[in-house]
């Protein structure tokens, strides 16, 4: 009875890590996809970009932001400010909409107080990660000083402290990024709300499809950082 529980377990962790490897793959190939769909649909109310932003900032911001250019893909928000590249400003696109409106989303999370915890918990975070290397390294010499009897054993212990000490480290990466995912899922929950008052359910259904599936690659970001060990996937900077 147990050799067929430990199978079912071994199964399982299989299944499981073929599941996550599956989305560390192939999340951006679908958010891909998903926006070159809502590349293709425009909006049908007639709002411009400006338009939408300068409306949403009035009602639920207080005009607090200010509308500045970026480079191409690093539309982003910052206290104050909400940075937007020539393309998404140009564009009356459901992807453009879609990405406004996230952004947005942050700047009413910012208003809320929903974001600064989380961007000083980042902050402390990549303190710790500069330690995760240093660790591995001292515990891989003493504990190989520790087996060969160059140092005392007890080095040895001493080095599998360290390597519990990266393996902590490990640990708080993964969920400083899942609670990222946690803070984006909030931001596209507001943007969602944004776009229901000036678009139809249908514009709504494709940018929150388009959303979901960007959300989706933050999923992917976390079991890249999980199983970059196993070299079946692409490898992902812990605390970036």
């Amino acid at each position: 009875m147990w050799l067929y529980i430990v199978i079912g377990i071994g199964v399982l962790f299989f299944l499981i890590i073929c599941f996550c490897l599956a989305v560390a793959n192939f999340s951006f190939d679908n958010f891909k996809e998903k926006r070159k769909e809502a590349l293709s649909y425009r909006a049908q109310s007639g709002i411009f970009i400006r338009d939408f932003v300068d409306v949403i900032n009035e009602r639920y911001l207080d005009n607090a932001l200010q509308v500045v250019r970026c480079e191409e893909y690093n539309d982003h928000f910052s206290p104050g400010r909400i940075a937007l590249s020539p393309s998404i400003l140009s564009s009356n696109s459901l992807a453009s909409f879609s990405t406004i409106a996230h952004e947005l989303g942050h700047g009413l999370q910012y208003k809320k107080g929903e974001l600064s915890a989380h961007w000083q918990r980042k902050k402390k975070n990549r303190i710790f990660g500069k330690f995760f290397l240093p660790f591995i390294l001292i515990g891989v010499v003493l504990a190989v000083l520790g087996l060969l009897e160059i140092l005392p054993q007890y080095t040895l212990y001493i080095g599998i402290g360290f390597f519990a000490l990266a393996f902590f480290i490990f640990l708080i990466a993964c969920y400083t990024k899942y609670r990222e995912i946690k803070v984006e899922k909030g931001a596209s929950a507001y943007g969602i709300m944004f776009l229901k008052d000036v678009m139809t359910k249908e514009e709504v259904k494709i940018c929150e499809e388009f959303l979901n599936s960007a959300r989706l690659t933050y999923w992917g970001s976390l079991f890249r950082t999980m199983l970059g060990w196993t070299m079946l996937t692409k490898k992902e900077s812990m605390f970036n």
